[in-house]
């Protein structure tokens, strides 16, 4: 499990730096205006490079596989046992589209000639939403060596690939969404990953200052929170041998 850090550490760390006494409960609307300077401050770093401790390996299909008790109108399409994803030609319910050999209600969707969308929604039911995408593979390429990176587009549909011929499922690496803390954080036990902690304390400070028209302070911050990203980017990168592989694209 990776390390955390209490919000409420963070928040007394960006009190003290802005010289405030952290010993003593901040009031409501200076809880409230800290609160927002720390979540820009999370955005920000969250979302400009892929923290360990942000990135995830999850398998996604396109539609939801068939359920025996759930009734089907016209046009659904869903994933049957056998791996294959099928068409709805009439309204059903327990119906397997797998032993539905007349094709009555189901037919298989190479067999389907209207156009069916296949696209992996960044906002599945039970699933993680979706933050950035990184790559999208045949397999879970932590688990298979040779899982092989499929070619994909990220639409207002959500990921689309760039196949002949469609898998039951693909694996999506991604990074997750930030989270957003509220002033209930600063009691309530959120945390925020130790990586990010330092560097967000001094950025916030920033985002305040910059509120407050000190703008040559705010530039000092910032310089300060870039020192310390990029000090946990090379242990990642160099002490922990955690390097990225990089794709260039040709023009």
């Amino acid at each position: 499990m990776s390390r955390s850090v209490p919000f409420s550490q963070v928040m007394n760390g960006v009190l003290a730096r802005m010289g405030l006494d952290p010993t003593i409960t901040p009031a409501g609307n200076v809880l409230a205006a800290f609160t927002e300077y720390i979540n820009s401050a999370v955005r920000a770093t969250w979302e400009t490079y892929p923290w360990p401790e942000a990135v995830r390996y999850e398998t996604r299909q396109f539609y939801p596989s068939w359920s025996s008790g759930t009734s089907y109108a016209a046009a659904a399409v869903v994933l049957g046992s056998d791996g294959t994803y099928y068409y709805a030609n009439a309204a059903s319910t327990g119906v397997d589209p797998v032993l539905d050999t007349t094709g009555s209600y189901w037919v298989s969707v190479l067999q389907q000639t209207s156009p069916i969308l296949f696209a992996i929604d960044l906002d599945q039911a039970g699933q993680t939403p979706i933050g950035e995408v990184l790559d999208v593979y045949e397999s879970d390429p932590r688990y298979l060596r040779t899982a092989r990176p499929v070619p994909w587009e990220l639409t207002a549909n959500g990921i689309e690939p760039r196949v002949r011929t469609i898998p039951a499922t693909l694996c999506v690496k991604f990074t997750t969404r930030p989270p957003t803390f509220t002033t209930a954080s600063f009691t309530n036990g959120d945390t925020l990953p130790y990586v990010l902690a330092e560097g967000v304390k001094y950025l916030a400070c920033g985002c305040a200052q910059r509120e407050d028209g000190q703008f040559e302070k705010a530039a000092a911050m910032d310089a300060q929170a870039s020192a310390y990203f990029d000090l946990e980017i090379d242990k990642i990168e160099m002490k922990q041998g955690q390097q990225r592989r990089f794709s260039v694209i040709q023009r």
